[in-house]
């Protein structure tokens, strides 16, 4: 398996004029955070009507990758709205 955390990437740029690109993009992104955060869910249900303590580790890390989904939404969000800040005070459009 490879060792994530000691590898680096460039960032990557994504070009997202095309609205259903970004469409697609942020919906298959909601729709796994949200999968993520009702796996998690579903496991402290469980665990709460066995009487166990359930996969705490794997609750923590379904809510962590969903956040961070959520994060990445956001930064999408904010690059998206920068950009075109930028096009508009330069007058290129919307």
């Amino acid at each position: 398996m490879p060792d994530f955390e000691s590898s680096s990437f460039d960032p990557v740029l994504l070009d997202l004029r095309d609205i259903h690109d970004y469409m697609v993009l942020v919906a298959a992104m909601n729709d796994y955070a949200a999968q993520l955060e009702h796996e998690a869910d579903e496991e402290e249900k469980d665990a709460r009507r066995n009487g166990d303590e359930g996969d705490r580790a794997q609750v923590a890390h379904n809510r962590e990758w969903a956040a961070r989904l959520n994060r990445l939404i956001d930064e999408i969000e904010r690059q998206l709205d920068a950009n075109s800040a930028a096009r508009r005070e330069i007058g290129g459009g919307l």
